[in-house]
């Protein structure tokens, strides 16, 4: 098991830690199997994290109209788009960031492929986190994953955009702890 954590010393100091980060050699170099890890990883979290919101929206196409598909009324169409809209992100949110946060920075995906999400200290991302990388998915996802892709082999720590602004890293590990 490696220890992928700052010394306790320099973890929360008032000068900034450096650009460069303790980890594990294997972390430093580029590793082309944890691109397509996250390639892959990527491709699977979206199917799956799309699935309950796309059979609630196909709950919404069915219940507001009558047989011959017009609309029964206006306040229960926009009743039901409110739900469906809470009951979208919620789902998202909860794949995203919570269950992650509780799962040592892993979706199901990550958990497939065996990486997971780290601060950029190597210690566990927390929700805040976590939560940037999920609102800002939507600029990586952005033209098919290209602007993520492109973000992630320009970068020198492998990070997409989210990673950058929330300050964390993409890194192999599979096991309970940082392994």
């Amino acid at each position: 098991m490696h220890e992928r954590s700052l010394p306790q010393l320099f973890t929360r100091s008032a000068r900034p830690v450096s650009a460069t980060v303790w980890l594990p050699a294997a972390e430093r170099t580029v590793d082309p199997s944890l691109l397509v890890r996250r390639i892959a990883q990527f491709v699977l979290d979206a199917i799956a994290s799309t699935f309950l919101p796309g059979a609630a929206m196909f709950l919404f196409v069915l219940l507001p109209t009558h047989a011959d598909g017009s609309i029964r009324s206006g306040p229960l169409t926009a009743t039901i788009t409110a739900g469906v809209v809470c009951a979208a992100a919620a789902i998202l949110l909860w794949y995203w960031v919570l269950r992650p946060a509780e799962h040592d920075g892993r979706t199901w995906g990550m958990q497939l492929f065996g990486i997971r999400v780290v601060d950029v200290s190597g210690g566990r991302a927390s929700r805040r986190q976590l939560g940037v990388r999920w609102l800002l998915l939507v600029v990586d996802a952005f033209a098919l994953g290209a602007v993520g892709l492109t973000a992630v082999l320009t970068s020198e720590r492998r990070q997409r955009v989210g990673d950058r602004v929330a300050r964390t890293l993409v890194v192999r590990g599979r096991g309970p702890g940082l392994d």
